[in-house]
């Protein structure tokens, strides 16, 4: 069973094309996740796990009616963006990865982060949250940028146990 769509297909701003993923997208996914990069988000991963993933964020918005966008600026994707909620989470978790180390540094990460709470706060009540490993110094940065307000009482899943979990509010996406 497919749910209902609760965010665009697509999400224009004024540098990025954010989009579906199709499968072209993969080798720079592949790239990515099995590279040395990817400490701070569980990786690196074998090629076959980044595979599932990879399906896995598409078959997100069958499962949720939402999910992660690829980043683009009018080419292939270098990193992805948007919501997700595993099973048994009560709340939907902002995500966003700049794959390509060249694409780094330039706003592009914000820039489509920002497009996409906006998005989801015009069509949800629920605030997106992140969850970011204290060691991710950059994604730290990043939940700053978005305004995120730290719950430092909140409980942490289980499988990220040295996380700080960051409120992102409909009036920090506009900035």
């Amino acid at each position: 069973m497919t749910v209902e769509r609760s965010m665009p297909e697509t999400i224009e701003t004024e540098r990025l094309i954010l989009r579906g993923f199709v499968s072209g997208d993969f080798p720079a996914y592949c790239a990515y996740y099995t590279g040395e990069r990817t400490a701070g988000v569980g990786g690196p991963l074998p090629e076959h796990r980044v595979f599932e993933q990879f399906c896995a964020m598409i078959g997100h918005w069958d499962m949720r009616g939402y999910g992660r966008y690829a980043i683009t600026a009018g080419g292939g994707a270098f990193g992805h963006v948007g919501p997700m909620a595993l099973p048994g989470s009560s709340e939907p978790e902002m995500t966003w990865t700049i794959w390509d180390a060249a694409r780094t540094g330039q706003g592009y990460a914000t820039e489509a982060a920002r497009a996409v709470l906006r998005a989801w706060n015009a069509r949800h009540e629920a605030p997106l949250v992140a969850i970011i490993d204290r060691e991710n110094a950059a994604s730290l940065r990043m939940a700053a940028r978005l305004g995120g307000v730290e719950d430092a009482g909140a409980a942490l899943p289980a499988h990220l146990p040295n996380a700080r979990r960051f409120v992102l509010a409909a009036e920090d996406a506009a900035a």
